[in-house]
């Protein structure tokens, strides 16, 4: 089993917009709506690759009840505290020009001391009572959390000897650094400011200092992947017209990086899980989203390199 931890979940929105113009009314002419979060997607694609999963996250409002009843109904246990407050809206908005997924962020519920407690009580105890193979910690954080939230959390689950995969920016990943998680993931952006370097590349090599395996997304480049002082290089190409969003692809891709290294050995069949994945998710309707169908598709046409 995998204990994914989303603490700052959300419902993220496709809105369509074509023409936004400033301080007037903007009608959108079709809404959807799926349970969104970077925890929250990586715990949906587990489950859509077999995998037994459980999500732990902070549940606020008729938000926060409709994410966990759209988990629950697809057989996702939950956990973590209720709290006053809504669970934040995300909108990414689609369009046929300049406009096409731009997103507007949410920011999240306020927490107490109390309930930022109860949360790293129900991860201790779910890292006793479940054992799970790996721990994946994702995306930001409410207001009320420490910068050294993920640091904390991390150092608890290497105490349960539980490999940790982190997918973070800013502060959270810095003050991550020295725990040395068994996985990092990083798009080639976050990358540049935490390292520096704008070369996929380098980025590894920087950032496996901190972690056993590094995995640096580069957009349709693909994914670098730094382990044992070896860098690999996955990409897939998809036609343009094919993609629906792009918009959970990083998420998807640490899915299956995670699958895949419980399951292998072997650093290219890492590769190619994470890739095939990530390229589900750009093809596939739903935000965020995948098919096992897509990524059985694409796995064998993942082209991996080794440097």
């Amino acid at each position: 089993m995998i204990l994914t931890l989303c603490a700052n979940p959300s419902v993220d929105s496709f809105w369509s917009i074509n023409d936004i113009q400033q301080g007037t009314t903007n009608r959108s002419s079709k809404e959807r709506f799926f349970a969104g979060g970077k925890g929250v997607h990586v715990a949906m694609a587990l489950h859509e690759l077999g995998q037994k999963v459980a999500l732990q996250g902070v549940w606020g409002g008729v938000t926060g009840n409709w994410i966990k009843k759209s988990c629950e109904d697809k057989g996702i246990e939950i956990s973590g505290p209720i709290v006053n407050g809504w669970t934040r809206i995300c909108i990414t908005n689609q369009s046929n020009n300049s406009w096409n997924e731009t997103e507007f962020l949410g920011s999240g519920p306020s927490l107490t001391p109390e309930q930022i407690k109860e949360f790293y009580y129900t991860f201790e105890q779910s890292l006793k009572e479940q054992q799970p193979n790996g721990v994946v910690i994702a995306g930001s954080t409410p207001a009320g959390f420490e910068d050294s939230a993920y640091k904390k959390l991390i150092s608890t689950a290497q105490k349960h000897n539980t490999p940790t995969y982190i997918d973070a920016s800013g502060s959270l990943l810095k003050q991550s650094l020295d725990t040395k998680p068994h996985l990092i993931h990083i798009n080639q952006h976050e990358g540049k400011t935490i390292s520096g370097y704008l070369d996929p590349q380098k980025i590894c090599q920087w950032l496996q200092q901190y972690c056993n395996i590094a995995a640096i997304t580069a957009g349709s480049d693909g994914l670098y992947l730094s382990v044992d002082d070896q860098i690999y290089h996955g990409y897939h190409i998809l036609k343009e017209s094919a993609i629906h969003s792009t918009i959970g692809s990083g998420d998807c891709l640490l899915a299956g990086l995670c699958k895949a290294i419980n399951e292998s050995k072997d650093p290219k069949t890492w590769v190619r899980w994470g890739v095939a994945c990530g390229s589900a998710n750009c093809v596939y309707p739903k935000l965020g989203m995948l098919s096992e169908e897509d990524v059985s598709k694409f796995f064998n046409q993942v082209t991996v390199e080794k440097y």
